[in-house]
């Protein structure tokens, strides 16, 4: 007899497959059969690493934050800039990756939360992505607190109403990228849409 099996198989690097696939097709747009294939293991062999496949959607979201969506917050709190140039840096890193040619175009986030209204993501990965949001929104709504209360924003600007609009404006950048621009066109895109900030 031999010894039991171990994983022929890296799972980062499979996890970061199907993150892309997910990423390109939605998660409706995307079978079991195009993940095993693009990830080079059977469906027993997925099940025993990630379970279903709702469970891999969730962690093929947490491993594109962590590797694709937080890294861009940095840009925000280098104090050593003005708030303007920092916000208009954040944005930058985001297009950058947005229209990355080695990645699916667009955001992931972006992507499955357009997926939520039409029902197509299983309840609980809705729940997870609708969190997300929020908590991206919390994040930024507490810089701009912190900002105005150092004298970088005007009193009457509201906190929440600031970081409602960065979220916006990175999800439009996004389906834009999807369609198509490129960085540059995004670039006019940030250039014009921070003109406001000092």
């Amino acid at each position: 007899m031999t010894a039991g099996r171990h994983r022929s198989f890296d799972k980062s690097n499979a996890l970061e497959k199907a993150m892309q696939v997910f990423w390109q097709n939605g998660y409706p747009g995307t079978s079991l059969t195009d993940l095993t294939n693009v990830m080079g293991i059977n469906k027993s062999s997925l099940y025993a690493a990630f379970g279903n496949k709702e469970k891999l959607f969730d962690q093929a979201i947490e491993f594109y934050l962590h590797k694709h969506g937080v890294v861009h917050s940095a840009e925000l709190f280098k104090a050593e800039l003005s708030l303007k140039q920092r916000i208009r840096n954040y944005l930058l890193s985001i297009a950058k990756m947005l229209a990355n040619p080695d990645l699916p175009k667009g955001c992931f986030i972006c992507h499955a939360t357009s997926e939520i209204a039409g029902s197509c993501l299983p309840e609980n990965s809705a729940a997870n992505i609708n969190g997300i949001n929020k908590q991206t929104l919390l994040t930024l709504t507490e810089f701009f607190e912190k900002e105005q209360q150092v004298g970088n924003l005007i009193k009457g600007n509201s906190p929440k109403t600031l970081a409602n609009y960065l979220l916006t404006l990175q999800f439009g950048l996004a389906i834009s990228a999807r369609n198509g621009s490129t960085v540059d066109e995004l670039q006019e895109i940030i250039n014009f849409a921070t003109g406001q900030f000092h």
